[in-house]
């Protein structure tokens, strides 16, 4: 999506600094002519579109549903106790750093949604020149970071679908390893991110092939995995448990078996996964075969199971030989 399309209706700042003995916060108004308005807008579509945020629902009546409101001007009490919290976390936890935190009330899509972006503070040397015009290169311990940059953590809550979008983020509190902004700003369990979802399914497959196929059938079976979730994706923007199972595996119960029952124990759900359009684009885009002594080819995924272009032979001894096939010419 393009940041344009975010239309910010409210806007807050905030200071979280262990150095300082309280936080605060304030409202600032703001229109499209201001600076921070596009910041804003761009940290708000970037992250909508991040496929490694990691996901969380909540339900009617829970502890979030009662603190957010889809009213703009009731938004200073949810950032009151958020900003209280945050200062807190980082005060006493050595492990989170003081920044400045934005609050942003934003309309996508005809859709509410409240933000909130915890700009951590970064060390950089800058040059200063003194009253007698002498020129030095100071460390500034509190400088903001570019939008572009993943110094800050963030959530984004759609309040309607009561669904919430998180950095993925964790640190230790209480010798606990936790996402802090789920467990103890929103009070929620958070969600494997789309990017690790995808990633448990991707070694997930490798491994049942590597195991439950003979040596001289794994390439080609790893390439039609991988063709068949290109074109599936390509075909529905999702990508799907159970339709690898049934493709991929057809011929081979015990490695459908084995699939399923690791897929269960990582708690990936069978019903098909929408995926961002980034996600997609890695699904659809050229495949990489890389071989153990380093030779690396980018294939088009079409190819990729068809033996008139691409065909793999092993000989007795197990080595593999790639024959790319059809070749009218050689660009250098």
């Amino acid at each position: 999506m393009k940041s344009s399309e975010v239309e910010i209706m409210k806007c807050f700042l905030c200071t979280v600094d262990q150095s300082l003995p309280f936080p605060n916060y304030n409202e600032i108004k703001i229109d499209e002519e201001d600076a921070i308005y596009p910041y804003i807008q761009k940290l708000v579509a970037a992250n909508l579109q991040n496929a490694a945020a990691m996901e969380a629902d909540f339900e009617e009546g829970s502890y979030l549903d009662t603190a957010v409101t889809d009213d703009p001007d009731d938004l200073e009490m949810f950032v009151n106790v958020v900003t209280d919290t945050v200062y807190e976390l980082v005060r006493d936890n050595a492990e989170l750093s003081s920044g400045s935190g934005i609050f942003a009330f934003c309309m996508v899509e005809e859709q509410p949604y409240i933000g909130f972006f915890k700009m951590h503070f970064q060390e950089r040397f800058v040059c200063k020149v003194a009253e007698d015009g002498k020129v030095s290169w100071v460390m500034n311990s509190k400088i903001m970071p570019r939008c572009t940059q993943k110094e800050y953590d963030f959530f984004l809550i759609n309040i309607l679908d009561r669904k919430v979008k998180l950095s993925d983020v964790e640190n230790y509190i209480d010798d606990c390893k936790v996402n802090y902004l789920a467990e103890y700003v929103l009070k929620l369990k958070a969600k494997p991110s789309e990017k690790e979802k995808v990633e448990i399914i991707k070694e997930t497959t490798i491994e049942t092939i590597r195991e439950c196929y003979e040596e001289k059938e794994v390439p080609q079976k790893i390439m039609e995995y991988r063709t068949e979730v290109a074109e599936h994706v390509e075909q529905t923007g999702r990508v799907s448990v159970a339709q690898i199972e049934q493709r991929v595996f057809a011929d081979n119960e015990k490695a459908a078996g084995r699939y399923r029952e690791r897929l269960e124990e990582e708690r990936i759900a069978r019903e098909p996964m929408p995926v961002s359009k980034k996600t997609e684009r890695q699904f659809t885009k050229k495949q990489k075969i890389v071989t153990d002594n380093g030779i690396e080819l980018l294939v088009p995924v079409e190819y990729l199971k068809n033996a008139d272009y691409v065909e793999y032979v092993q000989d007795e001894e197990g080595n593999i030989s790639i024959i790319i096939k059809s070749v009218h010419a050689i660009q250098a």
